[in-house]
């Protein structure tokens, strides 16, 4: 409600600016966002609001207007703005308007008032069709219209407390999402394996650069050759940065770079050297993630490839003497997981 008062009083006094009377003019709209920027609003909700509010379709094709009403949507400081601009036939800029709006709801009330506005400025103004006939009574009408002061004077101070609301918004830049998933990978262990992970996400609000901690724990295998037996699971951790390939208001891809490090954690019996020493990990990842935003929430789907400079290996020796490869992990890891997000700050 606050928003639709600030937008008539808007549209009142850029009305008052327009004296000619406009009863016999044809419109046309058109709606647009900015390139790159997630549409909140079409031309098609903004027609339906206007015509609802008309009681008419008040609009014809752009070939045959006298005026054209032009939509442009762009988003500042996450928030959601829009600039209206009339022109004639010739391309004359007849007026415009800024607005502004904190959900795309509040966005299209304010855009569908100030459009009504626009086509038929007399519903706001009830004595302006008296200003051609009798010269006397519309001053004094100008001179009594307490009515018409007095929402400019509120629509005003409306306007600041909708735009001050959100001021402590900005403070914190980042956002922090905790959560937890599961993964799958090759050439950790001896044979696929299933690890429990938790996580952490850090993103920038504004460019949706994000960087992510992950720690799992890799669940044990058993491997045999005759005599020698041994358990293997792993402990690791990735942090990485995150840069948006293709970001949309709901659904994200995402090209993440960074390092990963854990070890191998063995049980054996009959490995030569070391036999349960841990083994440790290191190498660079790549990977890419899809993420699927449900605010506060987010499901984080992640396909990526580790590199491993050092192999870990294993040995045992046989009844002639020979050493013999037990176990050894892959030069590359491939894993994929799924995640679930929640931000808390």
């Amino acid at each position: 409600m606050r928003i639709a008062a600030g937008a008539l009083s808007l549209g009142l006094a850029w009305l008052m600016g327009c004296p000619e009377a406009r009863a016999d003019a044809t419109f046309a709209l058109s709606w647009r966002s900015k390139p790159g920027v997630p549409a909140c609003l079409t031309e098609a909700a903004v027609r339906r609001g206007v015509e609802k509010k008309l009681e008419r379709n008040p609009f014809t094709d752009r070939e045959h207007a006298d005026i054209l009403i032009e939509g442009e949507e762009s988003r500042a400081s996450g928030r959601f703005r829009a600039r209206l601009t009339q022109r004639d036939r010739g391309g004359i800029v007849l007026g415009a308007r800024e607005l502004d709006a904190d959900t795309c709801a509040s966005l299209l009330r304010t855009a569908t008032i100030v459009v009504a506005l626009f086509i038929e400025p007399e519903g706001a103004r009830p004595r302006q069709p008296e200003t051609t006939s009798e010269p006397a009574p519309p001053p004094e009408e100008a001179e009594e219209e307490p009515i018409e002061p007095e929402p400019a004077m509120t629509g005003a101070p409306r306007r600041r407390k909708l735009r001050s609301k959100p001021a402590p918004r900005p403070l914190p830049t980042f956002e922090l999402s905790l959560g937890a998933g599961i993964a799958g990978a090759i050439g950790l262990l001896p044979s696929p394996s299933v690890s429990v992970r938790a996580a952490a996400r850090l993103e920038a609000t504004r460019s949706r650069i994000g960087f992510e901690w992950s720690g799992g724990y890799s669940l044990p295998q058993t491997l045999r050759d005759g005599s020698v037996r041994g358990t293997f699971s792993a402990i690791d951790q990735q942090l990485r940065a995150c840069v948006p390939l293709l970001p949309t208001s709901r659904l994200t891809l995402d090209a993440c770079g960074g390092v990963f490090w854990g070890a191998i954690i063995p049980t054996t019996s009959g490995v030569r050297e070391r036999k349960d020493a841990w083994r440790p990990l290191a190498g660079p990842l790549g990977a890419l993630a899809l993420e699927l935003d449900q605010r506060p929430g987010a499901l984080r789907l992640d396909l990526g490839l580790v590199v491993l400079p050092l192999r870990r290996e294993l040995y045992y020796e046989t009844t002639t003497g020979q050493q013999q490869l037990f176990y050894s992990t892959g030069r590359f890891v491939g894993f994929v997981g799924v995640s679930g997000l929640l931000t808390i700050l």
